[in-house]
């Protein structure tokens, strides 16, 4: 079975932590249902969509996609999606809208890539909406997804035109609700990307923090101290600092940089784009405090405790493996959320294994079925 899936490549180690999860659920699947059957994958940059072509992997740049794309689908030049038996929508956030504009429907490659190539040429082919969340103010509700109909019309297309739908957090599904449609939260694939790449839990070394200003990619126009982050950032480091070696994931340099501005000297891990490392780095943790949710995921797939602190309502989705998750502003006791991190260190690999055995025999029911 060939399968193109919608992700990203070089851009984001959580997408790859995701994409790593799905792609050996996949297998899984196949190798119970049609034994001897191979998975081939193709994997689409979905911020550079004519990266769906052959021959023109190496476009980054959205603006060139932009003019490239529908000139090689006009001259029907051969590509990933047109010679897919399977499409897959590698888990990310997917539904979304704010008054500044910034809303779902209006994404870079739901048109080129679903509507544009797939849709329009479906041949009873698949397609699958795997690991979908929402990315909203924290403490949202949803009720103001009444004034997005377009948004909720694009919602209710996309769900229609998938085979399969799970979402990985329970925001994502009153969203999606509101569209009139529904789907089951299911933990995110992530928490599986350890087994597709053969790597095992170790004894932990050290206690993982991740910083970033504001404490999220976006403050949707929340009310956010910046300086007080950054105040309780030093506490929970200096507090963790009391009962072990403390290490600071940075996915960036310029995460790197940022977090040795607020704590000038603490030891940083940085391998750019290079999510196996990254994993090989979590599977040696003893517990996190992270801005990051899928740091907060690789560790806990590890069985390390974690709690998230977030802007948005991505990081909503920790809950699902029985860990807590806090909006940025609300954190007035660092000590606690240290505490209650440290003293689960001992017993949560249990845990998060009975997570993760239910959840895996669900997809896997869930995949059988739609494939």
């Amino acid at each position: 079975m060939k399968a193109a899936i919608i992700s990203t490549l070089r851009h984001n180690v959580g997408d790859d932590f995701v994409r790593e999860g799905i792609v050996g659920l996949l297998q899984e699947t196949l190798a119970r249902e049609r034994p001897g059957s191979a998975l081939e994958l193709d994997v689409i940059h979905k911020h550079s969509p004519v990266t769906t072509v052959y021959g023109l992997e190496r476009i980054r740049s959205l603006r060139l996609s932009r003019l490239i794309e529908p000139v090689a689908r006009a001259l029907r030049l051969p590509d990933r999606i047109g010679r897919a038996d399977l499409l897959v929508q590698s888990g990310a956030p997917i539904y979304w809208c704010h008054e500044n504009g910034s809303r779902c429907e209006r994404n870079e490659w739901f048109d080129p890539l679903v509507r544009g190539r797939f849709l329009s040429d479906r041949r009873g082919r698949r397609f699958f909406n795997l690991a979908g969340g929402s990315c909203q103010r924290y403490h949202s509700d949803a009720s103001e997804m009444g004034q997005f109909p377009d948004t909720l019309a694009y919602m209710a297309e996309f769900f229609d035109a998938c085979d399969l739908t799970t979402l990985r957090d329970v925001h994502a599904q009153r969203m999606l609700k509101a569209a009139g449609r529904d789907a089951e939260v299911l933990p995110c694939t992530s928490i599986y990307a350890r087994d597709q790449l053969r790597i095992e839990p170790e004894t932990g070394d050290y206690i993982v923090l991740n910083f970033m200003e504001n404490g999220g990619h976006f403050t949707f126009g929340q009310t956010i101290d910046k300086e007080r982050w950054r105040d309780n950032f030093r506490r929970i480091h200096a507090l963790t600092s009391r009962m072990g070696r403390v290490v600071a994931a940075c996915h960036s340099p310029a995460e790197r940089d940022l977090v040795r501005e607020v704590v000038p000297d603490i030891e940083a891990f940085i391998v750019p784009d290079d999510h196996v490392e990254f994993m090989r780095f979590y599977a040696h943790a003893r517990f996190g405090i992270v801005n990051r949710v899928h740091a907060g995921f690789m560790l806990a797939s590890f069985g390390k405790p974690v709690a998230v602190i977030g802007t948005d309502t991505r990081a909503l989705m920790i809950a699902n493996l029985g860990l807590p998750s806090y909006f940025v502003e609300d954190v007035t006791d660092a000590e606690a959320i240290v505490e209650q991190t440290a003293a689960r260190e001992a017993g949560y690999r249990e845990e998060i294994e009975h997570i993760r055995t239910l959840t895996r025999a669900r997809y896997i029911e869930l995949l059988a079925e739609a494939l």
